[in-house]
């Protein structure tokens, strides 16, 4: 069976190349992705006044041997809420606010942006674990650009 990252990486070569639809066949294990209108993506997040909008990737990964499981994998992608610089750090010597791997709540600051000379800090607004950062620091970002993308947390 294909592993979490390595899907992740698929679904990341699939959504940079020109294909709109990807097929794997690995032992028992079937791999779909279908892009509409060329970008990898779901339908977006409701966006709730002071939360970051999220698009969602649904994929899904379907066992077929005798009994058939099928699973789930969700990542979102924080977009830009707003035009500016992007800062990862809260001072250019600091640690940055998020690292690959980290796990975020909905209210943890990933980033901040400035417009205006106003310092916006941005919020997840998602429970999960960040695996790419999209955004380089000191960056313009425009509004709706994905910053980071996050696998969402599954609840049992």
């Amino acid at each position: 069976m294909l592993k979490i990252d390595e899907i992740l990486e698929i679904i990341k070569a699939v959504n940079q190349s020109a294909i709109n639809r990807f097929e794997l066949e690995q032992g028992s294990t079937r791999l779909v992705i279908v892009k509409d209108g060329g970008v990898l993506s779901g339908k977006p997040a409701l966006e709730q006044p002071g939360q970051t909008p999220a698009a969602a990737l649904p994929v899904k990964v379907r066992q077929t041997e005798s009994a058939s499981v099928e699973s789930e994998v969700k990542c979102h992608k924080i977009v830009a809420p707003m035009i500016g610089t992007f800062y990862a750090a809260p001072e250019p010597d600091a640690q940055p606010f998020v690292k690959v791997g980290q796990k975020v709540n909905a209210d943890t600051i990933v980033c901040v942006l400035e417009a205006m000379k106003l310092f916006n800090e941005i919020e997840a607004g998602i429970k999960g674990e960040i695996i790419e950062v999209l955004a380089k620091d000191g960056e313009f970002v425009e509004y709706g650009q994905p910053l980071f993308v996050v696998r969402e947390e599954m609840h049992d």
